[in-house]
């Protein structure tokens, strides 16, 4: 007789407890606030954490290359990379940013390494970043009429809209130890087009490039706007570019020469038929691992 007393003052007690926890989930910010900025309610309390990737040991990959490929934003696909121009309120003091935008603040806020070229062993100061986005340069020239030395200044700003392409370098391999080929994106460059100072025609340069698995943090917890049906969904530069949800050309694949497709195919067209010739060649080697 006491087992079931002790018993049903029990179930009593978890009863209770249960009833209070769900008072408290129902009561927690039911309610939304102005800070949210919509009808309903986003919980955005603890920041995102990155999925690491599987570990993946040397002696395990059959086969490995590495590739330069290049996203242009002008696409209507890349879009999400571009837009918004400016920073928009998305509602609980959060505000969505395009990718170039997360990646300055990134460096200026010490979070992100900037780096001079793809080999990420240089690092390029803010001082240099500042200065390609923003100069002023003097120039003398004669007068036709009075024959006097003039000076124009030339003031240089680069925006974020002026971000139209972007250089992303990645290795793609065949793990034999889960049977799959991997692809993993390495860094991340912006493309900018400056004029040049003897001729004044747009010369794009690089700007920067990112160390990717350093940056994958700071993207995790960057919102990017979906544009697939399901628009409810979040979704993070870095799922972004994990799923590979942007459209890209081939500009290098790791070669004997180390060159570019520029170096030996000087036809638009041909570069084009060339990079779809590279891909064609990466389905048709994953086609024939699987041949029996």
């Amino acid at each position: 007789m006491k087992v079931l007393k002790i018993t049903f003052i029990g179930f009593v007690l978890l009863t209770i407890n249960s009833l209070s926890a769900q008072t408290n989930v129902l009561d927690y910010n039911h309610k939304p606030t102005p800070i949210d900025g919509h009808s309903f309610i986003r919980h955005e309390d603890y920041p995102n954490r990155v999925l690491d990737y599987p570990f993946v040991r040397e002696d395990d990959i059959l086969w490995s290359k590495t590739y330069i490929q290049r996203i242009d934003l002008r696409e209507r696909k890349n879009h999400s990379l571009y837009f918004p121009l400016y920073p928009v309120k998305i509602g609980g003091g959060n505000v969505r940013k395009n990718l170039f935008d997360n990646l300055i603040d990134g460096i200026r806020d010490g979070v992100l390494t900037a780096y001079i070229d793809y080999y990420f062993d240089e690092i390029k100061s803010i001082e240099k970043i500042n200065k390609m986005l923003f100069s002023i340069e003097s120039f003398e020239f004669e007068d036709i009429d009075s024959g006097e030395l003039m000076v124009q200044i030339d003031t240089i700003k680069v925006t974020n809209d002026q971000i139209k392409e972007y250089l992303i370098i990645e290795d793609r391999f065949f793990d034999k130890k889960r049977s799959v080929i991997d692809v993993r994106i390495l860094g991340i460059c912006p493309i900018v087009e400056l004029p040049d100072p003897d001729t004044g025609v747009p010369v794009k340069q690089k700007m920067f490039w990112i160390w990717m698995p350093e940056a994958r943090q700071l993207l995790a917890n960057a919102s990017v706007y979906n544009t697939s049906r399901m628009t409810t969904e979040h979704l993070t530069f870095d799922e972004y570019l994990q799923k590979r949800m942007f459209s890209s050309v081939i500009t290098k694949e790791s070669n004997l020469y180390d060159r570019n497709i520029l170096e030996y195919k000087s036809d638009r067209m041909h570069q084009l038929l060339e990079a779809d010739r590279i891909k064609n060649d990466i389905r048709n080697m994953e086609s024939d691992l699987w041949e029996y």
